[in-house]
């Protein structure tokens, strides 16, 4: 079994790529209870507060790693359960170029999927892609109900954010093509200095904010949000991952067996690709974010820790009453301009290197 701490060559792994792979890190016998669980309905991607399933990091190295590396945090008390069923390697990939399908790596938080609002209903009302929503509910959450429109009343954040996506994986994913979890290796400090690009024009922060559109063009009259924007991708560093009948070099997968895991930082962009294999892959992830003492929240199962990647709100997006001495929105924001500053095992490896 893995160590219950990182080791020097895996922490750096993590600082220069914004991830690392560790193998063998989960126990045989939660695996199996975790995996007979999920196999009652393999077709659902679950939100699921079960004992079985958190005790895949509740119950593994990973809480320890965790705790060393990056520092006090909640347990989480909820997952998503990730199960992405084969597709049909023609319909997907074996196309014309010009036709070829291209995950989009993305950074978690925003406001993402479709506008209800079709390109032409938003320019008759006057507003733009780049401007709609400016003046949008705070209340309001994303088509897919999975993260507000703006985090904070006062809509200077429109981003939520944690620390780390820790992902578990349940079945053999060795070999490229099976749906791996992808990453923009690299491209985490191209995100976080964006982030600080945003802040020094003012904000705010997030799709909406400067030099992120909120919406960007898809199809003959669709608006879509979440897309990262052109300025941040420019920014990538260009690492590549060349395979046999992998198509999209730009995107890393994570290539692992049963009962390894994935950590990667908040601001890794980061996708699912098409399962070109037989059979299911089959992930569970975390979302981790460090213990802040001020938070009176810390614990409360209303977040939803260890699935939302909102957790200055409530998990379905309702406000959380913070005191006036503790400003949620800015520290988030402050942590997202300074992602190393959450990582307390990382501090003395900066000091080395």
């Amino acid at each position: 079994m893995h160590a219950t701490t990182l080791s020097t060559a895996e922490k750096l792994s993590l600082k220069r790529d914004g991830f690392v792979i560790l193998q063998n890190v989960i126990p045989n016998d939660v695996i199996s209870t975790a995996k007979e669980l999920i196999n009652q309905d393999p077709t659902q991607i679950v939100h699921g507060d079960v004992t079985e399933i958190n005790n895949l990091y509740n119950e593994s190295a990973l809480r320890e790693i965790m705790l060393e590396a990056m520092g006090p945090h909640t347990a989480p008390i909820n997952a998503q359960v990730a199960v992405t069923l084969p597709h049909f390697a023609d319909a997907v990939v074996r196309r014309p170029a010009s036709a070829l399908y291209h995950p989009q790596a993305h950074v978690d938080g925003g406001w993402a999927g479709q506008c209800p609002l079709s390109r032409s209903e938003i320019l008759a009302s006057g507003a733009t892609l780049e401007t709609w929503g400016n003046d949008g509910d705070p209340q309001s959450m994303g088509p897919a109900g999975h993260a507000p429109l703006w985090q904070d009343r006062e809509r200077t954040v429109a981003i939520g954010s944690y620390t780390a996506l820790v992902g578990v994986c349940l079945n053999d994913q060795r070999k490229p093509g099976k749906g791996q979890f992808s990453v923009r290796r690299g491209a985490h400090e191209a995100v976080e200095a964006f982030f600080r690009h945003q802040r020094e024009l003012g904000g705010p922060i997030g799709g909406g904010g400067p030099d992120w559109p909120r919406l960007q063009p898809m199809g003959e009259d669709v608006a879509f949000a979440g897309i990262m924007p052109q300025k941040m991708v420019d920014s990538y560093p260009a690492t590549r991952f060349e395979a046999d009948d992998w198509v999209w070099p730009e995107l890393t997968p994570t290539l692992m067996n049963e009962g390894d895991a994935v950590i990667a930082l908040h601001a890794l962009p980061h996708t699912a690709t098409p399962n070109m294999s037989d059979d299911p892959r089959m992930n569970v992830f975390f979302r981790i974010r460090r213990f802040r003492e001020e938070n009176p929240y810390e614990g409360d199962p209303r977040i939803g820790w260890g699935v939302s990647d909102h957790p200055d709100r409530q998990l379905n997006g309702e406000f959380l009453d913070y005191p006036d001495s503790y400003n949620p929105y800015k520290t988030s924001v402050d942590k997202m301009c300074d992602h190393w500053s959450e990582w307390d095992g990382m501090q003395q490896l900066d000091a080395e290197t």
